[in-house]
């Protein structure tokens, strides 16, 4: 509800962005700050109740159900908050504005919406608008090693027309989401060097019922991961239809789809009698079929922190 209220102080405002914040300075630090409370508080919420959740005295059977339950949960929570931030610039007057009269004052305060948007969580790499033609217009990257988000200057914007995703998004109604794979980052068509697990999601913008651009936010994925992977009790795997590893205890056999010489989950009658699993598609919704595995942790195994 906070970041709501927010782009719709923003959104309400004729002047340019700027000038709201300095007027209002105070006000908007503090909401930021709460904010920022809020997601801490998220976060130690979940990894203290995970952690009470898999304390001994119950069955193995039990703390599996628990830590699926709570894993899902914290995931479903994530992404949720990806797509409503998705929505809130999709259907944010400012948006309407730019689109209709694509002025420098509409353009600014359109940037310095996305820039709000991009500092709600650090984990944003990217958000960018891109026009009906497949230009990025407005790109915000937030990379690991820079503490605040950055306004991508007009030069180094790109064009996305051949990208798959474009020409997916581009099809789905007014109103309607896209979900990526959850993949490794890619750069001018090329994965990057340090692996970046990344998750978008999508929206069209439609400006009298004709197809406008489309927002999409980029999650970087790495600490959503970490979270998942903490147990005290199961070895945390996620994998996809075809038994990829996408996630693994061992970080040298994740991403078997898309790095050379990395082996698949294998399924045999043995593990499966002790292993744990449970579906993930109803939460990223992107037809790759992810499955959380939880198998249990022998005695000389160390826990997952």
């Amino acid at each position: 509800m906070q970041n709501e209220y927010i782009l719709q102080e923003i959104a309400q405002r004729k002047e340019p962005f700027f000038s709201v914040v300095s007027k209002k300075n105070v006000l908007f630090n503090k909401t930021q700050f709460l904010l920022i409370g809020i997601f801490f508080c998220f976060f130690n919420t979940f990894s203290i109740s995970e952690a009470h959740g898999e304390e001994s005295g119950r069955t193995l059977k039990e703390k599996a159900l628990t830590a699926i339950e709570f894993k899902r949960e914290y995931l479903a929570h994530v992404i949720d908050q990806q797509e409503r931030l998705v929505m809130s610039l999709v259907e944010s007057p400012l948006m309407k504005e730019y689109l209709s009269t694509n002025t420098k004052l509409n353009k600014d305060n359109l940037e310095q919406l996305f820039l709000t948007v991009s500092g709600v969580n650090n984990d944003y790499m990217q958000v960018r608008f891109i026009d009906a033609s497949g230009k990025e217009k407005i790109r915000i990257d937030h990379p690991k090693s820079v503490t605040v988000p950055t306004l991508i200057s007009k030069d180094d914007l790109q064009d996305k027309s051949n990208r798959g995703y474009f020409k997916q998004v581009k099809k789905i109604v007014n109103g309607g989401l896209w979900h990526s794979p959850l993949d490794l980052n890619v750069e001018q068509g090329v994965i990057e060097e340090v692996i970046n697990p990344t998750f978008r999601v999508a929206s069209p913008v439609y400006l009298d019922g004709k197809f406008s651009g489309m927002v999409i936010i980029n999650l970087e994925m790495s600490p959503v991961i970490s979270h998942l992977l903490n147990s005290t009790d199961f070895k945390v795997y996620l994998v996809d239809a075809d038994n990829e590893f996408l996630v693994h205890p061992d970080a040298s056999k994740a991403w078997s789809r898309y790095l050379p010489k990395r082996g698949k989950y294998q399924e045999t009658e043995d593990n499966n009698a002790d292993v744990y699993m449970h579906s993930l598609e109803d939460i990223f919704k992107n037809g790759e079929e992810i499955r959380l595995i939880l198998e249990p942790m022998s005695e000389t195994e160390e826990p997952t922190e």
